[in-house]
């Protein structure tokens, strides 16, 4: 496989049929293949039994696991972790009704428990008016028996972004598309699920709860600048870009880059197999060390996820 080089990798989403699911993911982004409803679309992922599979190039049909297990670090950039493991879990959420409150687990509890740690991120790319979600608990809060009024809610907005780290109670409310990157993990605890009936972990949750950390959200504000830092983090970094003219990209060796096309539309042009045009909801994978050259056929924003 190594007897061709990497080049900027498209992957064919997957898709879950949670109950709080709603449609937006397939009207907005002209996707006829969804199920209804549509809660979440794995945009990128190597986790067992979910892995991505190229759609495009000289690698198309090849599942995202087997090319970090090839390529290594030629893939992930020398910051991973581990060179044996996608760093990422890339997905869209749409909320059409409350997800349930929940925690993640840090990395020492993680261990002890056997599991996967999850740090998380979420940029909110649409939010219907009285749209909010849940971050972080009151310090009264009594943790044996959590519910909304221990929570503290934030209006959302598009444009928003919220860091969410393990040990973060959170929740996102009904009306928010969300664009959300984590560590390639799927450990969730519920703390309760609003009466629906589905099993909780409230001992794994109380375990995991750090009852200090909050998470406001990061506003978007109008800027002149193309490229903007929204979120740093020990495991992933977050920026957005504005196209207003063509502007040529670059990856280092350290890491590699995910792009998301928000809304407008651009062309990447780069060194491998046929040019890419992006749409809204389209994603790419840029591997560590190379140069891409970017035209906006309309006002583009471009969401960057980098170590």
């Amino acid at each position: 496989m190594k007897t061709h080089p990497l080049y900027p990798l498209t992957f064919r989403p997957q898709y879950r049929d949670y109950i709080w699911g709603g449609e937006a993911i397939a009207t907005r982004y002209n996707r006829a293949n969804t199920p209804r409803p549509c809660a979440e679309s794995w945009e990128i992922s190597a986790l067992p039994g979910a892995e991505s599979i190229v759609a495009n190039g000289p690698f198309e049909g090849v599942g995202l696991g087997r090319l970090t297990e090839v390529f290594g670090r030629d893939l992930l950039g020398a910051k991973a972790p581990d060179p044996a493991t996608f760093p990422f879990l890339v997905k869209i959420l749409d909320a059409h009704d409350r997800l349930s409150v929940q925690v993640h687990p840090d990395a020492a509890l993680a261990e002890a428990l056997g599991c996967a740690s999850k740090h998380e991120m979420w940029y909110v790319l649409g939010a219907e008016p009285g749209a909010m979600l849940w971050a972080g608990i009151r310090p009264e809060a009594d943790l044996a028996r959590l519910d909304e009024a221990d929570l503290l809610a934030h209006p959302t907005a598009e444009g928003d972004v919220f860091d969410v780290p393990p040990g973060l109670v959170h929740a996102i409310g009904p009306g928010n598309l969300i664009y959300e990157v984590q560590q390639p993990s799927d450990t969730t605890f519920r703390v309760h699920d609003w009466g629906r009936g589905r099993p909780t972990q409230p001992e794994q949750a109380r375990r995991a709860i750090r009852p200090g950390l909050r998470s406001e959200p990061r506003h978007a504000i109008d800027s002149r600048r193309d490229l903007r830092p929204r979120l740093q983090t020990p495991d992933f970094s977050f920026a957005t870009l504005h196209l207003r003219r063509e502007r040529t990209l670059h990856t280092t060796d350290q890491s590699l880059m995910i792009l998301f096309c928000d809304v407008g539309k651009a062309t990447i042009e780069h060194d491998g197999p046929h040019p890419l045009t992006l749409l809204p909801g389209d994603s790419v994978l840029l591997p560590p060390r190379q140069t891409i050259y970017l035209q906006p056929l309309a006002p583009t924003r471009l969401l960057l996820t980098t170590l």
